[in-house]
């Protein structure tokens, strides 16, 4: 297993436990407290430390391009479906005329979940079909 790998391995831990932490607090306290189970997605910041050492070669310099496109477009979906969903919901069918400013944060933190989540999958599937590629 390559650098890529292990830091896209941790990535997504950190993301299920995170949402694990979100359910559990939900169900325990209340769901309006249990947004705060997202901030252990703090600990992504240590992700360039992992594997810190290792030279990848062009191979993994071209994964880690697709992935991050991949990755990039997902997080360009989820921005904008999630825009145009609370348009939809609060001006079309609800009629109101303003949008809290606690949606357009979480749209946002939505968007670079998607974008480190959506890399990280890609990354295991396309280190995935390369290995069968060679060994097939």
């Amino acid at each position: 297993m390559n650098a890529e790998q292990k830091r896209a391995w941790f990535t997504l831990g950190v993301f299920v436990v995170a949402c694990l932490g979100f359910v559990i607090i939900g169900l325990a306290i209340r769901f309006s407290v249990a947004w705060s189970a997202f901030s252990i997605l703090g600990l992504l910041g240590f992700t360039p430390f992992i594997a810190r050492g290792e030279r990848g070669d062009e191979r993994d310099s071209s994964i880690g391009r697709r992935a991050s496109l991949i990755g990039g477009m997902a997080s360009y979906l989820a921005f904008v479906l999630g825009c145009m969903g609370v348009w939809f919901i609060e001006f079309a069918w609800r009629g109101q005329s303003q949008v809290s400013v606690h949606v357009l944060s979480a749209i946002t933190m939505v968007g670079a979940i998607t974008l480190f989540v959506v890399r990280s999958l890609a990354i295991l599937v396309l280190y995935g079909r390369h290995s069968e590629a060679d060994h097939g």
